[in-house]
């Protein structure tokens, strides 16, 4: 007998719709009728209220939605590709870990332009992100806070740099990148 996975709910299909027009038009710029139109709903009955009570309620929603999202998916990602690095091997164990951390900033590349765009307007979507980018990649007693910060920073800005110039930050590839950050944060 197989499981067949349930359609998700108007709910789940409302905050997808939602992350995409707010990620492609702003707050300001989105509305209601987009979404619903995206979802397959009535179109200006108000069928999406029955959801949300307001644009601001849907885009808390949205984001909290998208922040959870990441967050679980980078721990699991990080605990699995700690089971493909030889022990002891510091070097690698970090570049996996900063590897699986810069594809999981980019999956969720929406979540980010709406920083951009909307951080000021919306000071939880920026504090939301922010606590994120701080999770430290698999902290090691020996690590300062000082190498923290600089592998968050440095993820962090390569990440939103290279979505606002539309290719990797600068023409650095994300190889050489990598490279350089983990000779930084492994250096004796």
């Amino acid at each position: 007998m197989t499981t067949e996975s349930r359609p998700p709910s108007t709910r789940e299909r409302i905050l997808e719709a939602a992350m995409d027009v707010f990620a492609e038009q702003g707050f300001t710029g989105a509305t209601i009728s987009e979404v619903e139109r995206r979802v397959g709903l009535a179109v200006g009955t108000g069928s999406l209220y029955r959801h949300f009570p307001s644009k601001e309620a849907l885009l808390a929603a949205a984001v909290e939605r998208e922040v959870t999202r990441l967050r679980t998916e980078m721990a699991a990602a990080e605990e699995e590709a700690e089971q493909h690095v030889a022990p002891g091997d510091e070097a690698q164990r970090r570049r996996r870990a900063y590897e699986q951390r810069l594809h999981h900033l980019r999956r969720f590349d929406r979540l980010f332009r709406l920083m951009l765009t909307e951080g000021e307007r919306v000071p939880e979507l920026r504090q939301a992100i922010w606590a994120v980018l701080q999770v430290p990649v698999k902290p090691d007693p020996d690590d300062s806070d000082v190498l923290r910060a600089i592998a968050e920073s440095a993820l962090g800005g390569y990440h939103l740099f290279s979505i606002m110039q539309g290719r990797p930050y600068n023409g650095v590839s994300e190889d050489r990148f990598l490279s350089a950050l983990v000779a930084v944060t492994t250096a004796p």
